[in-house]
């Protein structure tokens, strides 16, 4: 209030109003029913709903505010972004499984919301029931556990995976996002797909950027299993693990730009050197090139075989190097010259940038 009692706060547009409150957790929301009396169904009618088990004493206080809130709002009303948050394990998914149910029941929400997070510890049977919102742009899912069979979600265009865990049934042919027609980014970070899969394809028209993080097909690293790329507009590719899959595909990725690779530990297997260069061969096309110190020591073990390669990158203008955490902090860094060659072609036209300081990761290779 100001000192002549007009309530200014009350007098922001509702947008601004809606804008503001987008930022607070929904059970932070309700309680402005107190502020006045325009305040008091403000919270019924927010396009961003922020779901968080942080603010209750236990998943049952949790499980009974969702149920009431989703119950008390107004249903004409539009939902644009929902962000549930679970930092406990759940029992079950009842909770998470009614949220979808709400959201695919009620005709505002279902015809409208963009973006879903869900972050919950449990087990959800509902997701595939979200194939029908046609709104729904960018879905982002961390620790749950289902059984799968491939995601149907034809308007995403960015789903993000961490920390889940899918069954994926006796297939060895396995074809995850084939009914995510418009998928533009994909992010793969420390996931489990349990079950028999040989071939995990990647099918994406339009996908743009893959990540892939840590990720495991079963229980334990299967270097039998070939990851199949269809993704001809892919521009960037980022690949961070302890272990190499074999990487394939049946059709030119000339679109791709960038290219990260970074290896957390490396070994005298040549089945990881021979995974390595068939996946720079597959990323010919990339003009900026990461790889972490611990690829260069592996390309460094065969030197005859990489003599006996081409350079597998046609349009490189970058190489950085990217330096292991436990590597010693001096800026400079010796590449083998058969690295060298196989990197670059034995082309005079690249001279070394070190980037300076210590806390620099990174020594960048650039054409003169």
């Amino acid at each position: 209030m100001a000192k002549s009692g007009e309530d200014r706060l009350s007098t922001l547009p509702i947008e601004l109003i809606h804008r503001i409150l987008s930022f607070l957790d929904a059970a932070a929301a309700v309680k402005t029913c107190i502020l006045s009396k325009r305040w008091r169904s403000i919270w019924k009618c927010l396009p961003v709903l922020n779901l968080d088990d942080n603010y209750f004493q236990d998943t049952y206080a949790f499980d009974y505010f969702v149920d009431h809130i989703l119950s008390l709002r107004d249903d004409s009303a539009n939902l644009y972004e929902l962000n549930v948050v679970c930092h406990e394990e759940l029992e079950d998914g009842d909770v998470i499984d009614s949220i979808i149910d709400h959201v695919t029941q009620t005709p505002s929400i279902l015809s409208h919301i963009q973006v879903l997070t869900i972050q919950a510890e449990c087990v959800v049977q509902n997701l595939h029931n979200l194939s029908i919102c046609q709104s729904l742009t960018t879905l982002e899912l961390s620790e749950i556990a289902m059984e799968i069979t491939p995601f149907n979600f034809p308007s995403l265009k960015c789903f993000y995976l961490f920390d889940c865990r899918f069954e994926s049934g006796s297939e060895t042919f396995f074809n995850a996002f084939e009914d995510c027609a418009n998928l533009e980014q994909l992010f793969i970070d420390d996931c489990f797909f349990y079950g028999e899969i040989q071939n995990f394809q990647i099918v994406a028209p339009k996908l743009i950027e893959l990540r892939i993080s840590h990720w495991r097909v079963d229980e334990v690293f299967d270097s039998d299993c070939v990851i199949e790329l269809f993704t001809p507009k892919l521009q960037l590719f980022r690949y961070h693990d302890s272990y190499m899959y074999e990487f394939s595909t049946e059709e030119s990725l000339s679109f791709v730009e960038e290219v990260y690779i970074d290896m957390d530990e490396f070994s005298e297997d040549k089945d990881l050197f021979l995974r390595l260069t068939e996946l720079f061969e597959i990323m010919e096309s990339a003009k900026s090139v990461f790889l972490s110190t611990s690829i260069i020591q592996v390309l460094s073990m065969f030197s005859k075989e990489l003599a006996e390669e081409s350079s597998p990158f046609s349009r490189v203008e970058t190489i950085k190097l990217i330096k292991d955490s436990s590597s010693s902090s001096s800026s400079s860094y010796a590449v083998p010259s058969t690295v060298m060659n196989y990197l670059f072609g034995k082309s005079t036209e690249f001279d070394i940038y070190e980037w300076k300081g210590t806390k620099s990761r990174s020594i960048q290779i650039c054409k003169g």
